[in-house]
């Protein structure tokens, strides 16, 4: 744990920052606590019951803070970067039965490198040298499709695409999650400033509960509602800010799976999650959306309230949120039903896929692919659940951490020279 812990602090140093609070974030704080989602936490990266403000990618001058510039940390002399470059297929060989040693199960394949394509998609290899590892941080969508695309998953599928089975692995591409999003979005009666994610409210820290954010946006009016103005013309740029409340199911447990469409390596794969199907995710999804709308009656939205109707005869206007897109029922507080619907009918990605190669099916806990040798996955597809209320950090931290690992290992297997 000690190393887990200094490895996020590495990546903290150079790519987080504590966010300027104001606006439409400072009002969404205000009434996360008025719904008693509690205490108040202020600023920390910790995963902690209640409502805090998150770290920011974003520096003081609104720059964004990527992997990439991790690399300030790097030794520019031991990297060498190939750019335009897409890899298509990891490059094996058998390994003699007489020959394996190590780990059990033991491996039946070795990567000797990978064939790489450039930008006028003329064909390469890069080749390993000897100790050398192939480690896979295409994500969870470009991992799987890069294993499958080299002859490693499920036999019966490689073998229909007519692709040679190196190893027969039933889990690559299976057990794909993507945790379910669900809100309420409506156009404000005054003028909000373009956010991020910068409060987040936590219900319960163990993942019982859907954690709650908001984010505000600058988009273009739809065009068929500028078409119905006479006064604007079908190109006429025409924008509105959308503010927006969210839940996002922790977990989740609902899976689905990855598979290719083609042997095409520049051809997405195609994939099912599945969203909301196991019934305890439906149950989280109703729960965090009842959240989403007690929020919205606080008082400390109020203000974003727009007039509807006319002023009655003592002077006042009846004023309610703009909603954009499907409105919550108007039962929501009792009907348990109508709100399954609404989650089911609004479900949509908060991109934080995960799964694929899933650690104890796919990969050790070494991050080492099952079956073969120097062959290893490190990113968000060995995960069957995201940490917390974004998984950035820790896929970062990951990368540190089996760097280290890795450095660890090769100074235990060199010779010790005797004095």
């Amino acid at each position: 744990m000690p190393l887990v812990n200094a490895s996020y602090e590495w990546v903290e140093r150079l790519m987080t920052f504590q966010p300027a609070v104001h606006g439409w974030q400072a009002a969404v704080r205000a009434a996360l606590l008025e719904a008693n989602v509690t205490p108040w936490n202020g600023f920390t990266v910790d995963h902690v019951t209640g409502t805090k403000v998150g770290a920011t990618t974003f520096d003081a001058s609104g720059r964004r803070r990527s992997a990439a510039d991790l690399l300030a940390f790097a030794r520019p002399s031991r990297l060498r970067v190939a750019v335009r470059a897409t890899v298509t297929r990891i490059m094996t060989n058998p390994i003699d039965p007489a020959a394996r040693r190590g780990r059990f199960p033991q491996p039946t394949i070795a990567a000797i490198g990978v064939v790489y394509q450039d930008h006028l998609l003329d064909q390469h290899q890069a080749l390993l040298r000897p100790g050398g590892e192939v480690i896979l941080s295409a994500g969870s969508l470009g991992s799987p499709q890069l294993l499958l695309l080299s002859g490693i998953g499920p036999a019966p599928d490689l073998s229909n695409l007519g692709i040679p089975v190196s190893a027969d692995i039933p889990d690559v591409g299976k057990h794909m999650y993507d945790n379910p999003r669900n809100g309420i979005s409506f156009i404000p009666s005054v003028p909000i400033d373009h956010s991020l994610i910068q409060v987040v409210g936590i219900p319960s820290a163990n993942g019982t509960a859907s954690y709650l954010e908001a984010a505000s946006y600058i988009v273009p009016l739809a065009p068929e509602l500028r078409s119905s103005s006479p006064f604007l013309g079908s190109s006429s740029p025409l924008y509105v800010t959308v503010a927006t409340i969210m839940e996002k199911v922790p977990g989740p447990l609902s899976e689905g799976s990855l598979w290719l469409s083609s042997t095409n390596p520049l051809e997405s794969p195609a994939l099912r999650f599945n969203y909301l199907s196991r019934p305890e995710d439906l149950a989280r999804c109703i729960l965090g959306v009842r959240h989403v709308a007690e929020i919205l009656e606080g008082r400390s939205l109020d203000g974003f309230r727009s007039a509807v109707g006319s002023t009655n005869r003592r002077g006042s206007v009846r004023r309610d949120f703009r909603i954009v897109g499907t409105a919550l029922p108007v039962d929501w507080r009792t009907n348990d039903i109508a709100l399954a619907n609404y989650c089911q009918q609004t479900v949509a990605t908060l991109w934080h896929y995960h799964g694929g190669c899933v650690a104890g099916k796919v990969v050790d806990r070494n991050f080492r692919v099952i079956g073969a040798r120097a062959i290893r996955v490190v990113d968000a597809s060995t995960f069957s659940e995201t940490p917390g209320t974004n998984p950035q950090a820790t896929i970062l931290m990951m990368g540190r951490y089996v760097g280290l690992k890795m450095i660890e290992e090769r100074h235990s297997r060199r010779p010790v020279i005797p004095p």
